[in-house]
């Protein structure tokens, strides 16, 4: 686990898959915030005073937890309250845009310029991920519960396969708990307003408004 001191009130853990292996852990316990994966977020804040000297004032701590690609993790907690989100979101924008970068060295050079746009503008109620095959993202819609209005495009471009997700009437608990899943069968990608521009006018959008709906259907058919 890698520790940053964003401020005084505020801290960035970041989890690799390695280490979520160490602790027997898995994104569920993380999400559904199970007694395992509770006690690790407690470990997580504990460890953060031996690590980066964090001092915490008061019982309030507001976490944003973020999936990444490989089943690792971006833990970021405040006890700044609402305000301190601000710092969370534009220290996570940063982690992201490393996290694509990385995957655009991996990916064919076809791929490269659609992963590499500008990520001026993070979207935290939007998240895209990659699938190397139809059959992968049918696999993760079949895994999202029925119950979920999930607003989701699907896109089709350099080979690839692009699902783009948005918050929308979902609770941040199932946003985030359904973004895990995604990870387990694709990557995780920064979205921003040039990069969905990129995607709208080079890629091909095949099912759009209801795609995890749509697919879910068919593959469980």
């Amino acid at each position: 686990m890698r520790y940053k001191k964003i401020n005084e009130a505020t801290v960035q853990c970041i989890i690799t898959a390695e280490d979520m292996l160490e602790y027997g852990l898995t994104l569920s316990d993380i999400f559904e915030r199970n007694e395992k994966g509770e006690g690790f977020l407690r470990d997580i804040i504990e460890r953060a005073h031996d690590e980066v000297g964090y001092t915490i004032n008061g019982e309030n701590i507001a976490m944003q937890i973020t999936p990444m690609q490989n089943q690792g993790l971006v833990v970021t907690f405040t006890n700044e309250g609402p305000a301190g989100f601000r710092d969370i979101l534009q220290h996570l924008k940063e982690v992201l845009q490393g996290v694509s970068a990385e995957l655009n060295r991996q990916e064919e050079a076809g791929r490269q310029k659609l992963l590499m746009q500008s990520a001026e503008v993070f979207d935290e109620n939007r998240r895209m991920f990659v699938f190397n095959t139809l059959h992968q993202v049918m696999q993760y819609a079949a895994s999202v519960p029925t119950n979920l209005p999930v607003k989701s495009w699907l896109y089709k471009a350099g080979g690839v396969y692009y699902l783009v997700v948005e918050k929308n009437r979902l609770s941040y608990k199932s946003f985030n708990k359904i973004s895990a899943q995604a990870v387990e069968f694709g990557n995780l990608v920064a979205v921003s307003k040039e990069r969905m521009q990129y995607l709208e006018e080079h890629g091909e959008c095949l099912i759009e408004g209801r795609a995890v709906s749509k697919l879910r259907k068919i593959y469980t058919a």
